[in-house]
This record gives structure tokens, C-alpha cells and sequence, in this order.
């Protein structure tokens, strides 16, 4: 609870850095020249993460209700 705690005074009222998704190309093999070559990974906030984890199971346990 302390983290949910924690990042919720940390982002009171402005949440645009923790939406923030960072995109890196990794090279599916070495000398990858074109766009195939590459396998595009997102990089989320660690918090934003852990809270939408902790929200998808809360909801998931309501809407099987």
C-alpha cells in the first residue's frame, strides 16, 4: 500500500510522465540493415506498470461476478 501511496502523491493531478512508453529497436541479428531486422520492445514506467497490474486484477475479479 505504501507504494500506491507514494506515487499517488508523487503524480496528484499530473500523470503525463508516468504515461510516458519509451520504444527501442533491438537488432534481430547482427549488421541488421532494414526495418525487419529489428524487434521494437516498449520500456514503461516500472510504477505504471505494477498499477495497471494491480488494477486489471482488482477488475478482473468484479466483472466475474
Amino acid at each position: 500500500m505504501a507504494v500506491f501511496d507514494h506515487f499517488y502523491r508523487l503524480a496528484r493531478g499530473d500523470f503525463s510522465n508516468v504515461n510516458l512508453v519509451m520504444i527501442v529497436l533491438l537488432p534481430k541479428k547482427e549488421g541488421a540493415t532494414t526495418v525487419g531486422d529489428y524487434r521494437p520492445i516498449n520500456l514503461i514506467h516500472s510504477v505504471a506498470k505494477l498499477v495497471a497490474k494491480v488494477l486489471s486484477r482488482r477488475l478482473a475479479t468484479v466483472v466475474n461476478q
